[in-house]
């Protein structure tokens, strides 16, 4: 090979060199874009909050109940009391009882028809009447005093339309209308509330009293012992003498307990849906890193090729420039 020759090749792989290094550089750059790609995919995989099943026992409560032979009682609050030396809790408790109450009652199924002064039930409609309904007495007098108790008891808790209130408060009985149902139950109107011509009027409300189970709740200081089980035991409240046995009994909240579950399993839904995403995701990043690893490792091999021709070729040009200097100084 020639000298122009030797040194034309030369500079054709000097600048093939260059440009391998210049490719190795964009590969590397590419793979270091990737790391950092991945790097963050694993930080928001470190960031994910994984999902805790729900225990029963945090939806398990302990009730403690108790009886002195006239109500049983079951405990709502206990608190715990400082400063008396009598008692070290202050309780509040309930027990069921029957309570003669008052009712305002919606009764959209009924309608009233006014037959010469006489009211009338229908079904509802402006069919034939059905049933009479019975005046209660006079102005200051009651027909039947068996209907005192129970306008009493109405009026007391304040369960009647305003009329029929302002009635009651006046003893203008003869304004207050009357039926019995068949189960036994009697209502009460007051006329003021029906149409005061002839014809159909809709009523939408009715009252009586009745005999309805109730929850009354009290509050009061009482001293309570535990047993060896860690559970309370006995009861001496503040207003009773005897002290009386505690049984405890454990209950589950089902539907809150569900609906944690329910919660729970979604929540999981998502936590492994992105886990996956960010699994396939750094899949892909991790075969693309491979596939730049491989032409990096291409362009290693070429550089060392060119690295090694290049050395041939310069010792040609090496040769050749001495062999010239050799003749020029014969």
């Amino acid at each position: 090979m020639g000298m122009a020759a030797s040194q034309a090749r030369y500079l054709e792989l000097t600048a093939r060199k260059t440009n391998v290094e210049y490719e190795g550089q964009q590969v590397n750059q590419q793979r270091t874009a990737l790391a950092n790609q991945s790097a963050g995919l694993f930080s928001r995989l470190m960031g994910l909050t994984v999902p805790t099943p729900p225990s029963t026992t945090d939806y398990t409560t302990t009730q403690y109940t108790f009886s002195d032979g006239d109500h049983n009682y079951t405990i709502t609050n206990m608190q715990n009391l400082s400063g008396d030396p009598n008692y070290n809790k202050t309780v509040t408790y309930y027990y069921t009882d029957s309570i003669y109450t008052g009712v305002e009652k919606d009764r959209t199924d009924l309608g009233v028809v006014n037959n010469v002064g006489i009211y009338w039930l229908t079904n509802g409609s402006t069919g034939a009447p059905t049933q009479q309904l019975t005046v209660c007495g006079t102005h200051g007098t009651l027909t039947d005093n068996s209907d005192l108790a129970a306008l009493t008891q109405i009026d007391n808790d304040n369960a009647a339309s305003a009329n029929l209130l302002s009635d009651i408060a006046n003893q203008d009985y003869q304004n207050i209308w009357k039926y019995t149902s068949n189960d036994g139950t009697t209502y009460y109107y007051s006329s003021q509330d029906f149409t005061n011509t002839t014809g159909f009027a809709c009523t939408t409300y009715s009252s009586y009293a009745a005999n309805i189970s109730k929850k009354v709740y009290q509050t009061e200081n009482a001293n309570v012992t535990s047993a060896d089980s860690g559970r309370y035991s006995t009861i001496k409240l503040a207003s009773e003498s005897a002290t009386l046995d505690l049984n405890a009994t454990t209950t589950t909240d089902e539907n809150a307990y569900n609906d944690a579950m329910n919660e729970y399993e979604y929540q999981q839904t998502l936590y492994e849906q992105e886990v996956n995403s960010i699994n396939a995701r750094t899949s892909i990043i991790q075969q693309q890193d491979k596939t730049l690893e491989l032409k990096l490792k291409q362009l290693d091999t070429e550089q060392e090729a060119l690295n090694t021709e290049m050395e041939a070729v310069k010792k040609v040009i090496d040769k050749n420039i001495e062999q010239t200097f050799k003749t020029f100084s014969n």
